[in-house]
This record gives structure tokens, C-alpha cells and sequence, in this order.
């Protein structure tokens, strides 16, 4: 395989894992500000 499109490939799944880890931690943050707050939305 092309080194290039190796490149490609391995930089756009690191792209789309920082989005879902960014979505994870979001996800956990609002968690614990809505047990903080005494809401429980779950």
C-alpha cells in the first residue's frame, strides 16, 4: 500500500478517536454535574 494513504488512514482514525473520546469525556462531565445538582436524568 501507498506510504501516503497509510498516513491517511492512520491520521483519520486518531482524528475520529480524539472526537469520541472528546464526546466520552463530555458525556462523564455531564454526568457528574447532574448528580452534583442533585438531578439524576439517567
Amino acid at each position: 500500500m501507498d506510504k501516503g494513504l497509510v498516513t491517511l488512514i492512520g491520521m483519520s482514525i486518531a482524528y475520529v478517536a480524539s472526537f469520541v473520546g472528546l464526546g466520552l469525556a463530555w458525556w462523564s462531565y455531564r454526568k457528574r454535574q447532574s448528580v452534583q445538582n442533585g438531578k439524576d436524568d439517567s
